[in-house]
């Protein structure tokens, strides 16, 4: 088959999340393009393998195609886009945190029934994972998103993410409008509340988030996707391999 003609997806009912699936693929993408309707090429992914339990870093200016590699290991791309090539996945469920929470929140809906309503999870585990991303008070659980600092807002998109149980976790720019104080907090959130064995992904403009994560690190640049391999300088390598798990 043509590269330029589009693959089927294809989806595994196997699990995921047993011991034995630590270092295999959950999600491939192969001679995978990115394009307008008018056939203009946005995004370019010779290879790459998602892993279990991986946290990577996706770098890159604003505009480089960061967001657009998220959509497309989603599954999910903007009106008029399209993709060629192959993207293989095992997962049925993928969680997402957006630059600013209250995109990931209806506004005007309570926002611990909100959660319980979206995830299907009962109160006490809502109330629980909340706790765990510092919003422990009672009566923000009762407060409307829009009564939500900007702060609050994101930890609540981060306990949103986390109550889908989703192997595979996407965070786009998560800690672009915050200081350094709360960026690194929000890390340490994501780095707490997503499992070991989920798999994190955060795209970012900032070179301490692949520090702070310990992260596998994918570059874009003009929409091509490289993989940067540590101690190898300014290089870029395709990203062809797993790299490391953590």
């Amino acid at each position: 088959m043509s590269r330029h003609l589009i693959r089927t997806v294809r989806e595994h009912e196997d699990s995921v999340d047993g011991p034995d699936q630590a270092g295999r693929p959950i999600l491939s993408l192969r001679d995978a393009e990115v394009r307008t309707a008018d056939g203009t090429k946005l995004l370019t992914v010779a290879s790459l393998d998602v892993l279990a339990g991986q946290r990577i870093a996706v770098t890159g200016p604003s505009g480089s195609g960061k967001s657009l590699l998220l959509s497309t290991l989603s599954g999910r791309w903007p009106v008029g886009l399209s993709l060629t090539g192959e993207r293989t996945t095992r997962l049925r469920r993928i969680g997402f945190v957006p630059q600013r929470g209250l995109d990931a929140l209806h506004p005007l809906v309570p926002l611990a029934r909100q959660l319980r309503t979206v995830t299907g999870a009962d109160p006490a585990r809502v109330g629980t994972v909340l706790a765990a991303v510092g919003l422990d008070d009672p009566a923000l659980h009762r407060r409307r998103p829009t009564e939500l600092s900007g702060g609050q807002a994101q930890r609540a998109s981060v306990a949103l993410a986390a109550l889908t149980d989703a192997p595979l976790i996407l965070a786009d720019e998560p800690t672009s409008a915050l200081d350094h104080e709360s960026r690194d907090q929000t890390l340490r959130l994501l780095e707490e509340i997503v499992g070991p064995r989920q798999t994190l992904v955060v795209a970012t403009h900032d070179l301490a988030v692949v520090r702070t994560l310990g992260a596998r690190h994918l570059a874009v640049s003009d929409g091509v996707v490289s993989e940067l391999v540590p101690g190898a300088g300014p290089g870029a390598v395709p990203g062809v391999g797993p790299g490391s798990s953590r």
